[in-house]
């Protein structure tokens, strides 16, 4: 066992035989004891000796004990308590209150007997002793919570997707960051990415972060669209979280088949999209309240939707960078992080851009806030879906062979969505489900998750709500797509879509079968047919392109009853 730790004592008097008689005193007590003439002197030897008691007397030459005590009192607040008793002849009030203003723990005035002494260097141990003990405390309370941290942050960390490649400035105000940044990949190729900023900062700021991580990333991968997860994640913070605790969230979605980004900012400040120069192409403020503070997101909630190039940018931000201070209390600004910014963008690093401009302002004022950034390359996560000269010649309205009638199906799923449900239910997550339950998880099965969603889509869009494919040749009527879209599914009380899987075992491998049925009027066949075999730039063409994907993809792909019925053969080897 570890012998028990020697405490020491200071003794500041300028009478060698107080010292002494003190000295003594607290040798009976099991002290070991330093003695110092004046106030200087004993400065200079509680750094050397760091003891665990100080007594003082008050009138010294060269430095009196309320300035020792002071100065000594200024060292010890990082290390420990170091009590400090005057030792004095002035017995008056005002004695009492300039030694205790001068950072004392107690006063003893002489004639004092020593039983009255010892009492008293008894009892200020005994709160010393307790303040070591709180220290301690203290110290395994800071281990266990940077292991939490720890803990913590590889959870959402390991999640993540493409951090190779997304820059972030993640900065917390305390151990735990109250700032939670998510990135994931969904079956299609689309990228998820949502920088959250809950209430406050520290431990209680965090508590809501890994059940919105969990809920953020496995939605993402089943397929559910960014609406549906927003949706999701608002009622999952309604009912979790305290009424004083909310999360203010901007989140992106990047479709790099439709080159198209969609945001939905809820309370952060506004979002980004910067050109290859840094100038600001599109600037989305938030338009919702931020999550969990509703029970349900608001009905004429909408999400911006932008086209991207391959040079442009998307920045997310939180308030701690917009509110930092400096020292005269002024605020960094949005104006001073957007020529950060621009800079960063221009120099191909906007982190480290924002985050010094960010340090050089603040200087050495205590940050007041969790300070974080997401930036997101608009070529991040590209997949290329254009056909060669050859291959976007197909003729991809070809009929081909179906598998015999007499071979039976191992097992077959259908749903049918009628009226408002198509507005309610997005079937290709459910279907994807069923799949992954019967045969389990595959890495081909996120083609078969990209073709349902473009025969989905396709059915639901142009067929059910009639939408008309052209108007997203412009960026214009881009954003006009969406929104009428938005707005056909909310006053959306008739039609019907229905989807049927049936699958085929083979001997290396599988067959699945999709027919995917909509009460729409359909279109012309043959005139889609002549438009693909005839133009000269397929690959940036918006309209259509969805059709070409599946072909890609696809075994065959039969359209029927004046485009209102296709069939699409998936066939995969193993």
């Amino acid at each position: 066992m570890a012998e028990p730790k020697v405490k020491l004592a200071l003794v500041v008097d300028d009478s060698p035989v107080q010292c002494e008689i003190l000295s003594k005193l607290l040798q009976e007590e099991g002290y070991k004891v330093f003695t110092a003439n004046d106030g200087a002197r004993g400065v200079s030897a509680y750094i050397n000796y760091q003891p665990d008691l100080v007594l003082m007397d008050i009138n010294m030459p060269i430095m009196n004990g309320y300035e020792a005590a002071r100065k000594i009192k200024s060292l010890s607040q990082k290390n420990s308590l170091c009590p400090l008793i005057f030792i004095t002849s002035l017995d008056t009030e005002q004695a009492f209150i300039d030694s205790i203003d001068a950072g004392g723990d107690g006063i003893l005035v002489r004639p004092f007997s020593p039983d009255v002494f010892k009492a008293k260097i008894k009892s200020i141990q005994r709160i010393n002793d307790l303040y070591g003990q709180i220290k301690q405390l203290q110290l395994i309370q800071q281990k266990d919570a940077e292991l939490a941290e720890q803990l913590m942050a590889d959870v959402l960390e390991s999640r993540n997707f493409g951090l190779d490649k997304i820059g972030m400035i993640k900065k917390p105000a305390d151990l735990f960051s109250g700032d939670i940044h998510l990135s994931s990949l969904s079956p299609n190729g689309d990228v998820h990415v949502m920088l959250g900023d809950f209430t406050g900062h520290g431990l209680r700021a965090s508590i809501g972060a890994i059940p919105l991580a969990e809920t953020f990333s496995s939605m993402t991968k089943k397929g559910f669209s960014l609406a549906e997860i927003i949706s999701q994640i608002n009622q999952q913070l309604y009912h979790l979280l305290p009424r004083d605790l909310f999360l203010a969230a901007s989140f992106v979605s990047i479709s790099n088949h439709d080159q198209t980004a969609c945001i939905f900012n809820a309370g952060l400040p506004d979002t980004y999209l910067f050109d290859e120069q840094g100038v600001i192409k599109h600037q989305i403020p938030s338009s919702h309240p931020p999550m969990g503070v509703l029970p349900r997101l608001l009905d004429d909630h909408v999400s911006t939707i932008v086209r991207l190039s391959l040079t442009d940018t998307l920045v997310l931000i939180s308030d701690g960078i917009i509110e930092a201070r400096n020292v005269t209390g002024e605020m960094f600004g949005t104006c001073r992080f957007e020529n950060a910014a621009k800079q960063g963008i221009i120099q191909s690093n906007i982190c480290d851009e924002v985050l010094v401009t960010i340090n050089d302002f603040c200087q050495e004022m205590p940050q007041e806030d969790d300070i974080s950034l997401i930036e997101i390359p608009c070529d991040f996560g590209q997949q290329t879906f254009a056909l060669n000269e050859q291959e976007s010649k197909v003729d991809i309205f070809s009929t081909s062979v179906s598998p015999p009638s007499k071979v039976t199906a191992a097992w077959q799923w259908e749903l049918t969505l009628t009226g408002e449900r198509l507005s309610q239910v997005n079937p290709i997550p459910m279907a994807m489900n069923q799949i992954q339950a019967m045969e389990g998880h595959a890495q081909h099965w996120q083609n078969v998750f990209t073709i349902l969603t473009e025969l989905y889509i396709n059915a639901l869009d142009h067929g059910v709500l009639k939408l008309n494919s052209q108007l997203k040749n412009s960026p214009d009527g881009f954003s006009q797509y969406f929104v009428e879209r938005d707005h056909r599914l909310k006053t959306l009380n008739e039609g019907y879509l229905s989807l049927l899987l049936s699958y085929f075992p083979l001997q290396s491998g599988g067959r699945l079968n999709i027919v995917i049925k909509d009460s729409g009027n359909g279109f012309d066949v043959d005139k889609v047919r002549a438009q693909f075999l005839t133009s000269k730039d397929i690959n940036n063409q918006l309209s259509g392109r969805g059709i070409q994907l599946v072909e890609q993809l696809s075994e065959s792909l039969i359209y029927q009853e004046n485009g209102t019925f296709a069939e699409v053969t998936y066939l995969w080897h193993v």
